[in-house]
């Protein structure tokens, strides 16, 4: 459980804006998921997540871009096409292909992460309003 503690940590110190303990703490983690579950895990697709978003928010885009495909594969692949981490993974890569007006690639993941929502939640829910926010950009 102690990779749960650096995940765990980790989150705290990105919402805390100190994304370089952010990034240590999920690395650290994503290390001990892939020794002890192996690299197509739903943890470790966590930490990878975990690491696009530190990206995302140091601006380093591409890192993001490429961490939140590998999420992507691995929940895909563990859950299937309709998931909500599959849905927060293309909501992800939507806001970095945003960034980098790559507006179309944009609008294709926003609307895949919004289908998946509304099939999830319904059309009453902040996640759902969070994706037309970023169609309506």
């Amino acid at each position: 459980y102690v990779e749960a503690c650096y995940n765990n940590i980790a989150v705290v110190y990105l919402n805390q804006s100190r994304y370089d303990e952010a990034l240590a703490n999920f690395e650290k983690a994503l290390v001990i998921r892939i020794w002890k579950y192996g690299h197509n895990h739903s943890d470790v697709a966590t930490c990878y997540f975990g690491i696009g978003n530190v990206y995302w928010n140091q601006s380093r885009y591409e890192d993001a871009l490429s961490n939140y495909e590998k999420a992507l594969d691995i929940y895909i692949d563990k859950y299937g096409s309709n998931h909500l981490d599959v849905a927060q993974c293309y909501f992800g890569i939507g806001k970095v292909y945003w960034t980098q007006s790559r507006y179309e690639d944009a609008l294709a993941n926003y609307r895949k992460a919004l289908e998946i929502r509304i099939h999830k939640y319904g059309h009453k829910h902040p996640d759902v309003a969070q994706c037309y926010f970023g169609i309506g950009k």
